[in-house]
C-alpha cells in the first residue's frame, strides 16, 4: 500500500508568476501581508488556509507580540467524523496534507521571514472550484450596491442573483452564492432586534426632517414609555392637501411587517382622477382611542378637516370621526359592501338573479324615493325579510348607497380601493417578516413612483391639445381645460349621450324642465329611467336630479343631451371645474418627495459615484475598437500605479489601521427611551400553522 507521503504531489503552478510562489527567504514587513500572500496564493492555486498555530515573545508579558507562525492547508491532519458524508455540512475532510508555510521575526531586520515551504498537497486543488469555497466567497463592492438597490426597489434576492450571474456570463463565474446575498440582506438590510427597528425607524423620520423641515411626524407612546402609534406625512403630500382636500379615503391592512402592525392610508385623487397620497398611519390596535391619534394629528398635519371621508364598516373608526372630525361627513366603502354578497347571500336558490338586480337597485336608482321603493319590492320578492345582514345595511343606507350622497362632491369616489391600490402596491414587497426600516424605505419607493407618473401626465397635457376628429364645441371647451384622464371620462358621458332621448319639455317661469329618457340593460333587457333636467335659457345653466356634476364634477349625459337639443355650443365657466384643470400651476409640483439616502454608506455612495463616471466615458468610445484599446489601456495603467501606492502607504498605516475599529455614523438621534412595540393580535380568526391548514382550505 503507498504511503501517505508518497501521495504528495505538487499542484500545477504554470497560471502563477514567479514572485507569487512562496519560496524559503522570502520577507514581508509585517505578520499581516505575508498572511495575506499565502491567501493569495492558495486562491489561485485552489485551496484554502488557516493559522496552525502562532508563538509569542515570552519575554514580554505587558503585551503579546508573535515571533512565528504556521500557516497550513486546511486539508492538514486527521480525523473520524462520525457523521456521514451525506448529511454533513461540511464536507472537505483531512488528508494529512502537509502543504504550510512557516513565517518568523527577524529582530534585526525588523521583517517577517519564510523559513519552511511545502508546496506539495494529498489532495487536487481547482482554482476553478475554490470560488465557491465558503472562505473565499466574497461579495464585491458593486454586488453591495446593486443588492442594496435592488432590495429597497423591491426585486426578490433570487433575481438579483441572476441579474449578478448574467453580467459575468454565469453564476459559475461569481465568487459569491445566492444563499450569500440572502444574508446580507439579513444581516446589513435588516434589523433583527424589535427596538433596533423601531429606532431606525425614528432614525429615518429625523432624517427627512433634516432634509425637508415640512416633513411631519408624530410618535404616540402610552404610559409605559412604548410605541403605540406613528403617523407620517411627507412635505409634497402635504402641499397637494391644499388642492386634494375634498374628499379622502381611509382604510387599513395587516400582515405587512412583522410586528404585525397594521397600516392606514390617507388617499384622495388628483387632477387627472389618479390616486395621491396624502399620509401613512401605524397603529397597534383598532381600537377607539388609536384611530384618534392619527385623526388628531393628521388634522394638526394638515390644518384642515376634508369634506368627506371613506372608510369601512369600522365601528372604531366611526366613533374617533365622530369625535375629532364631527364636521366631515363620512360614508361607507359600498365595495366592501357588495363584495360580502355572496358570502352573505349566496345560499339562496335563485342567488344570480338577486345580486343582479340589488346592484342594479343600489347603483342606478335615479332618486331615494325610487330606491325605497324598489329595496321594498326587492325584498318581498327573493322573501328576505327576515336576513339580518341585509336588515341592518337598510337601516344605515344613508352611509353607503350611491343615491343619498348625490348632492356632495365625492371626486368620483366612493370606495376604498384606492387606498386598497397603494396596498397593493406595498403587497409586492412587503410580507409578514418585513420590518419598520423596511416599511418605510418601501414608502419612499411609493412616494417616488407616484411623482414619476403625475409628471408624465402632467408633461402629456403640456404638449398641446389635438382636436378630436367629429367633436363638438363643447367637447373642444372641456379639451382645452381638462386634463387627458379626466377629459375622457367626460368623452365616456358624451358617448352615452346617445342613449337618451328628450321626451318633453315645459316651462316653469324663467326655466325649462325637461324629461330625458335614458336607456340602460338590466338582466338582458332594456331598461328606461327618466331624468328631470332644470334648463335656463338664458343662462344656459342646468341642473339635472342625477347630480353627476354636483358628486363628481363631470357633466352628465343628460344635460349633454339637453345642450345638443338647444344647440348650446358652449357651457358656463361654472361647469369646468380648476379641480380638474390642467391649466392650474398647484404647489406641490415643485416639490420634490423626500427620499432618504443615508442607507448606503459613504464608501457606497463613492463607488456608485465612480461608476456612473466611467459608464459615461465608455459610451462614447465603445463603439471604436481603437478608442475602446486606448480607454483599456488607460484602466491598467491607473490600476498599477494604484496598486503600488498602496503598496508603499500600507507599510507605514499598517500599524495604525490595526487598533482601528471602523465606525458608522447612524445619520440621526437613537432615541433610546421609547421601546418598540409588541407583536399585536389582528381582528379575525388566526390562520392555522398546520402544515395541511392551506390544502385542507383548497379540498373545502
Amino acid at each position: 500500500m503507498m504511503s501517505w507521503e508518497l501521495r504528495h504531489e505538487l499542484s500545477d503552478h504554470s497560471g502563477l508568476r514567479e514572485e507569487e510562489i512562496p519560496v524559503i527567504g522570502m520577507s514581508f514587513d509585517s505578520l499581516p501581508l505575508a498572511q495575506e500572500f499565502y491567501t493569495n496564493y492558495a486562491k489561485k492555486l485552489g485551496f484554502v488556509t488557516k493559522v496552525r498555530n502562532t508563538n509569542f515573545d515570552k519575554t514580554r508579558k505587558d503585551a503579546k507580540i508573535p515571533i512565528n507562525q504556521s500557516l497550513h492547508c486546511t486539508r492538514e491532519g486527521y480525523r473520524e467524523s462520525r457523521v456521514k458524508a451525506a448529511t454533513r455540512s461540511n464536507r472537505i475532510t483531512a488528508t494529512r496534507c502537509k502543504a504550510r508555510m512557516y513565517v518568523m521575526l527577524d529582530r534585526e531586520k525588523e521583517c517577517w521571514v519564510v523559513s519552511i515551504v511545502e508546496l506539495k498537497h494529498s489532495h487536487p486543488c481547482s482554482a476553478e472550484k475554490v470560488i465557491h469555497y465558503h472562505e473565499y466567497r466574497e461579495l464585491t463592492m458593486h454586488a453591495k450596491c446593486v443588492i442594496t438597490d435592488n432590495d429597497e426597489a423591491g426585486i426578490r434576492p433570487n433575481k438579483t442573483y441572476l441579474a449578478l450571474a448574467n453580467e459575468v456570463g454565469g453564476s459559475s463565474n461569481l465568487s459569491f452564492s445566492e444563499k450569500d446575498v440572502r444574508n446580507y440582506i439579513a444581516s446589513n438590510l435588516r434589523c433583527s432586534d424589535d427596538n433596533a427597528d423601531f429606532n431606525g425607524m425614528m432614525n429615518y423620520f429625523v432624517r427627512m426632517k433634516e432634509i425637508n423641515p415640512n416633513f411631519f411626524y408624530a410618535i404616540d407612546v402610552d404610559d409605559a414609555n412604548k410605541f403605540r402609534s406613528a403617523l407620517w406625512v411627507d412635505a409634497r403630500c402635504r402641499a397637494s392637501y391644499e388642492y386634494y382636500r375634498d374628499v379622502v379615503s381611509f382604510d387599513t391592512i395587516y400582515r405587512r411587517n412583522r410586528h404585525g402592525l397594521p397600516f392606514a392610508s390617507f388617499v384622495s385623487v388628483n387632477h387627472h382622477g389618479k390616486s395621491t397620497l396624502l399620509g401613512y398611519a401605524l397603529l397597534v390596535s383598532e381600537e377607539i382611542l388609536s384611530f384618534e391619534l392619527v385623526f388628531t394629528q393628521w388634522v394638526r398635519c394638515v390644518g384642515i378637516v376634508p369634506k368627506g371621508i371613506i372608510i369601512d364598516q369600522c365601528k372604531a373608526m366611526t366613533g374617533a370621526i365622530r369625535k375629532v372630525l364631527p364636521d366631515t361627513i363620512h360614508r361607507w366603502c359600498i365595495w366592501h359592501i357588495m363584495k360580502k354578497t355572496q358570502f352573505k347571500l349566496g345560499g339562496y336558490a335563485r342567488y344570480g338573479e338577486l345580486s343582479a338586480m340589488m346592484n342594479h337597485i343600489v347603483y342606478n336608482s335615479p332618486s331615494s324615493e325610487s330606491f325605497e321603493v324598489h329595496w321594498a319590492g326587492f325584498i318581498k320578492e327573493f322573501e328576505l325579510g327576515q336576513n339580518r345582514w341585509l336588515a341592518n345595511l337598510y337601516a344605515n343606507r344613508r352611509k353607503w348607497v350611491p343615491i343619498f350622497f348625490k348632492s356632495e362632491f365625492w371626486a368620483g369616489m366612493r370606495s376604498t380601493q384606492r387606498s386598497e391600490s397603494m396596498h397593493a402596491f406595498y403587497g409586492g414587497y412587503l410580507h409578514c417578516k418585513s420590518g419598520l426600516v423596511q416599511f418605510v424605505h418601501e414608502y419612499d419607493n411609493v412616494l417616488g413612483n407616484k411623482e414619476q407618473k403625475e409628471l408624465e401626465d402632467d408633461v402629456v397635457d403640456s404638449k398641446g391639445v389635438i382636436p378630436c376628429i367629429g367633436s363638438t364645441c363643447i367637447e373642444r371647451q372641456f379639451q382645452q381645460e381638462y386634463t387627458s384622464n379626466m377629459f375622457r371620462t367626460l368623452q365616456l358621458e358624451v358617448r352615452k349621450k346617445t342613449d337618451c332621448v328628450v321626451r318633453s319639455t315645459e316651462q316653469k317661469g324663467d326655466t325649462i324642465s325637461i324629461k330625458v329618457d335614458e336607456q340602460k340593460v338590466f338582466w338582458g333587457k332594456p331598461v328606461y329611467h327618466t331624468f328631470i333636467v332644470e334648463f335656463d335659457p338664458l343662462s344656459r345653466k342646468s341642473r339635472c336630479e342625477c347630480n353627476k356634476f354636483e358628486s363628481v364634477g363631470i357633466l352628465c349625459c343628460h344635460i349633454l343631451a339637453v345642450c345638443s337639443y338647444y344647440r348650446v355650443d358652449t357651457v358656463p365657466s361654472c361647469y369646468v371645474l380648476p379641480r380638474w384643470s390642467k391649466n392650474v400651476i398647484r404647489k406641490h409640483t415643485y416639490i420634490k418627495s423626500s427620499h432618504d439616502v443615508a442607507r448606503s454608506n459613504e464608501t457606497h455612495n463613492l463607488f456608485k459615484h465612480l461608476c456612473s463616471e466611467f459608464y459615461n466615458v465608455a459610451q462614447d468610445f465603445v463603439a471604436c475598437d481603437e478608442e475602446a484599446a486606448i480607454l483599456r489601456a488607460a484602466l491598467s495603467d491607473a490600476k498599477s500605479r494604484l496598486t503600488d501606492y498602496r503598496a508603499s502607504m500600507r507599510s507605514t498605516t499598517l500599524d495604525g489601521t490595526q487598533n482601528t475599529m471602523p465606525t458608522q455614523s447612524t445619520g440621526g438621534v437613537i432615541l433610546h427611551d421609547i421601546q418598540g412595540p409588541s407583536r399585536v393580535k389582528t381582528k379575525g380568526q388566526p390562520k392555522g400553522k398546520r402544515l395541511g391548514a392551506e390544502l385542507d382550505k383548497l379540498i373545502k
